[in-house]
């Protein structure tokens, strides 16, 4: 068999054209055992349709766009594999931009979305308010759904993770074993620091310990290269400090990733004068030395249910009659050297 056609499979399998093409789009009308038998020789045969031809038919691309704002850590690469295998059940393509947490990028990145005739656009914006007029004019031709960083006053489905309650957690661990004077890292103009800032917020007034805002710290993020000048001026300033804080928390996971390196660079030790914890979602965590507490978000499954969240409104007739969903998942936190030494 040459090229394989939904002809040549009609021919092969001895069936019409239009049972081949049912079976393979998961029609009612054909029976699951034609539909498995249909699918197995397709793949077997390496049987790719004519996205152009599908494209006229039903006046979609069976695309969806991604639209995030770095590709630097384990977190991004992890929601994305969530997102293609998703998608891939449901015979979309994924087709990926990343905006580098620049808003001009971000608004080219939207567009371009609208040039290649996505039927969605799975949006994780750079912060709170970043193109959201743009978003908002997209979305009433093209669905979006939010992802990850859900601060984001457009109405749609949004879904992330109980971004406070993790930050709480590594606030409480660390206040539970004497560390009183927390410094946290955040991302400048990241749309996530603002509600991780709150959970650190709640540990600190149910511990009865005031915030020093000397501690609060707003990171460079726009490249590793100044992140890590940035870090660097930040630790040094608040080592100074009449009173220098023994515990830092990292709110997002290129900060925290590359807190480590970084203070090993300026040869400060951890846990003895700074312990470390944060969001990160690195598999080499343990490996790191000290091994790195880690804040660990379930990325897979943000992935996954954003596809299917945006899929649903894709299908759905009446998208005005949608009962928008704000989804947020848990964290989970591992312990280990960086904040508590040999345990």
């Amino acid at each position: 068999m040459g090229r394989t056609t939904l002809k040549s499979l009609a021919q092969a399998l001895n069936m019409s054209v239009s049972t081949v093409s049912k079976a393979l789009n998961d029609s009612y009308e054909i029976s699951e055992a034609t539909k498995k038998r249909v699918r197995e020789f397709a793949k077997k045969h390496n049987y790719q349709p004519n996205v152009l031809a599908q494209s006229l038919k039903t006046g979609k691309t069976q695309t969806l766009g991604v639209v995030l704002p770095k590709m630097t850590s384990p977190f991004e690469s992890q929601i994305l594999e969530g997102m293609q295998q998703t998608a891939s059940q449901h015979h979309y393509r994924i087709v990926i931009m990343n905006s580098m947490e620049d808003e001009e990028l971000e608004k080219q990145a939207l567009q371009s979305m609208l040039d290649k005739a996505v039927d969605g656009i799975l949006f994780c914006p750079i912060h709170e308010s970043s193109n959201i007029e743009l978003a908002g004019k997209i979305m009433e031709d093209t669905p979006i759904v939010i992802f990850d960083r859900t601060n984001y006053a457009l109405e749609t489905h949004k879904i992330g993770v109980l971004n406070a309650e993790g930050t709480y957690s590594a606030c409480k661990h660390l206040l539970d074993i004497g560390r009183k004077r927390i410094a946290v890292f955040c991302g400048a103009r990241q749309g996530i620091s603002a509600i991780r800032l709150s959970g650190y917020e709640r540990a600190h007034q149910e511990f009865d310990i005031p915030i020093d805002t000397e501690y609060i710290v707003h990171c460079n993020v726009s490249s590793i290269s100044e992140l890590h000048i940035d870090m660097e001026r930040h630790i040094e300033r608040l080592l100074s400090l009449p009173f220098p804080p023994d515990a830092i928390v990292g709110v997002a996971d290129t900060i925290t990733t590359h807190l480590l390196g970084v203070l090993a660079k300026m040869g400060v030790a951890v846990p003895e004068t700074l312990a470390v914890i944060g969001f990160a979602n690195t598999d080499l965590a343990f490996s790191l030395n000290p091994s790195l507490s880690t804040i660990r978000q379930p990325t897979r499954d943000i992935g996954e249910i954003s596809v299917n969240k945006l899929v649903e409104v894709i299908n759905k007739r009446h998208r005005n009659q949608i009962a928008w969903e704000d989804i947020k998942l848990p964290t989970s936190i591992q312990f280990r050297r960086s904040t508590v030494g040999k345990a």
